[in-house]
């Protein structure tokens, strides 16, 4: 022990040397506009986009950056390349080894909707709770020595439920009303959310290795409308992540876990019958995931393979967290569901784009008899989509389209689904709970195409206008899983000829603008002062599935924010 303790000392002595006395193990969130920077970079350079598992370390970003040829960029493209290096954190440690800042981030928004009665839920929001912003947040980062960061996000911001006029705990108290603003003191106190922090990370790292441990949004993907596998929809993933990064390849490993699909506290036991008969006891739910990503034919291909398991059980058998297993070949289909999934990207010319993704919840074997009573539906995901990007002034234009199609399926099974509870506590009911999807944002059973242009100047000005339609089948989250040729037979979207139900349409348009219109002053205080606003049409036809009912909302966010 004593020997290894004196190894491990030396070794962290010699990276301190030969990294220098920096700290860069910053982690970027992954919606930071450096992402699509580098994207851009990488287009311009004639390689497909470096690695789509976020979110990266400064060391990461560092070593993308590093990696694009000078000399294959335009003047504009080196402008950029600039403002992303000058984005990067990276404190100097060699005279101080800690570094720590507390900020104070004050932001005021309004929101206003013409259809407070059809669309009175969170759900019903394109802004919704993930994307407000808090009244107040008040974030702190330590830096200690050259290895480790850390960052916690408090804050004071309106909760996501409340007990309704009917009695009824959900949301729309805070979302119905026509003219609402993000401040929480409408009642009280009682709308204040106090389920923060929900970004509280620490990440170590030596060279180009890391690891990161805590609460933070995650994304797996080139996808424009979402992830197949871990998307960043969710609130938070509570998380424990390896990642080792080099040229042509890299590493990710994943456990993150989620609230007990069984917790009863305040109201009925949210397992649902896609669960074991036994589920009540199944307090532990955790998806385990390594990933592999490749860089092939001169940096034209990249190639990611992701292999993980859903575990659900009353405990938790560290034999399943091994990273080299794998997790289909343990044949434990009461407490777990493996999925696959395989993720190309290519740049077939400059400044283009192209990706193909694919996620295997179930599949038939060939030659498996998909008639006898015992056949088991299929549950895949497909994603196929294009981006072009390119240099324009001081900035850059961006334009993409995106096909997703997602099984009946996909994400159930009988046992463990890919279904996940948050817990959230507000002082009016108590505990409520929120379910998602794990994967894809809008589940199974749809059909979704979107496009978007926008153009951006970094860190002065973003404006975005987007698309999207979608086919929404009778498949749901509350769907019941089950075997033989009713459920095999099933296609996407599905329409029950047998029921009143049908398959429901709608169609989003969004426009986004944002911008730091002091950035060139001289006083940091203006220079850090931000505008945005968003304006959403929402049309629905068959809402909910029910035939012939057809809705729609305008929804006009507008805010300022100030960082300190």
């Amino acid at each position: 022990m004593k020997r290894f303790m004196v190894f491990l000392g030396a070794f962290l002595v010699c990276s301190t040397v030969i990294l220098g006395a920096v700290n860069l193990q910053h982690v970027i969130p992954v919606g930071s506009e450096v992402y699509s920077l580098v994207r851009m970079l990488y287009l311009e350079a004639g390689a497909a986009p470096p690695s789509s598992s976020g979110p990266w370390s400064a060391a990461e970003l560092l070593h993308h950056l590093d990696r694009i040829p000078q000399d294959r960029l335009t003047q504009e493209g080196k402008a950029i390349m600039e403002e992303v290096r000058a984005m990067v954190e990276m404190p100097d440690t060699k005279d101080k080894t800690f570094h720590g800042s507390i900020g104070f981030v004050p932001t005021f928004e309004m929101y206003y909707h013409t259809n407070d009665v059809d669309y009175a839920q969170e759900t019903d929001w394109v802004y919704n709770y993930d994307s407000r912003r808090p009244l107040i947040g008040i974030p702190i980062e330590l830096y200690m020595t050259d290895h480790i960061y850390s960052k916690v996000d408090f804050a004071i911001m309106k909760t996501r439920f409340s007990r309704n006029s009917s009695s009824v705990t959900d949301s729309s108290e805070i979302f119905s009303p026509k003219f609402t603003m993000n401040h929480p003191f409408s009642e009280g106190l009682n709308h204040i959310d106090l389920n923060f922090p929900e970004r509280a990370v620490v990440g170590m790292g030596i060279g180009r290795n890391s690891l990161t441990l805590g609460r933070d949004d995650l994304y797996w993907s080139s996808g424009k409308t979402g992830s197949l596998t871990v998307g960043d929809h969710l609130d938070y993933y509570d998380f424990l992540r390896f990642t080792s990064f080099h040229d042509k390849f890299k590493y990710t490993y994943l456990v993150a876990g989620f609230d007990s699909p069984s917790w009863t506290g305040g109201q009925d036991s949210t397992i649902d019958s896609n669960d074991a008969v036994d589920g009540d006891s199944d307090n532990v739910k955790v998806y385990v995931a390594h990933r592999f990503e490749f860089r092939m034919f001169k940096d034209r291909v990249t190639m990611a393979l992701t292999e993980a398991m859903m575990y659900q059980s009353s405990t938790l058998d560290f034999r399943y967290l091994n990273p080299a297993l794998f997790y289909h070949n343990l044949f434990t289909r009461s407490n777990s569901n493996s999925t696959l999934a395989l993720e190309l990207s290519v740049n077939p010319f400059k400044y283009l784009h192209v990706w193909a993704n694919f996620l295997v919840d179930e599949f038939p074997y060939p030659g498996e008899d998909q008639t006898s009573n015992s056949a088991r539906p299929t549950g895949i995901g497909q994603q196929y989509g294009i981006e072009g990007m390119y240099p324009m002034g001081p900035g850059f234009i961006t334009g993409w389209f995106e096909y997703v199609k997602t099984d009946p399926y996909l994400y159930l099974r009988n046992h463990v689904d890919y279904i996940v509870n948050r817990r959230m506590f507000n002082l009016e009911s108590d505990i409520a709970i929120k379910k998602n999807f794990m994967g894809y944002e809008f589940g199974n059973d749809l059909i979704m195409v979107a496009t978007g242009f926008g153009y951006t100047i970094p860190r002065l000005f973003s404006g975005t206008l987007s698309a999207s339609y979608m086919l929404q089948g009778e498949n749901s989250m509350s769907t019941v899983w089950g075997e033989g040729p009713t459920h095999v037979n099933k296609t996407t979207p599905w329409d029950d000829p047998l029921t009143a139900a049908t398959v429901e349409k709608s169609l989003t348009i969004s426009a986004n603008a944002q911008a730091h219109p002091f950035q060139d002053a001289s006083s940091k205080h203006l220079r850090n002062i931000g505008v945005m606003t968003q304006v959403d049409y929402l049309k629905h036809w068959n809402r909910d599935n029910v035939k012939d009912v057809t809705t729609d909302d305008i929804q006009v966010t507008f805010g300022v924010s100030w960082k300190l």
